[in-house]
């Protein structure tokens, strides 16, 4: 029974590095480590998400932009 979860753990890191691989291959020259780590990080903020029960960086970028962009602006014609 160990020798089957070993091999199945083995199998599953074998398949996330070849993946790692072949995304970091495909990824424009400059974008290589966020294309291949990209979905490592996604999934280590999803499960800081769900253990925290606060929200991630990505929401919280996206949250802060829309309130931006909700607010009116400053305009040089408001300082006349």
């Amino acid at each position: 029974m160990e020798l089957v979860v070993a091999s199945l753990a083995a199998l599953f890191a074998a398949a996330i590095v070849i993946g790692m691989t072949v995304r970091a291959v495909r990824a424009p020259r400059g974008e290589r480590m966020r294309a291949a780590f990209g979905p490592i990080m996604g999934a280590g903020e999803t499960y800081q998400e769900l253990h925290t029960g606060q929200r991630g960086l990505q929401d919280s970028i996206i949250e802060s932009i829309q309130e931006q962009e909700q607010r009116p602006g400053r305009t040089d014609a408001d300082d006349r």
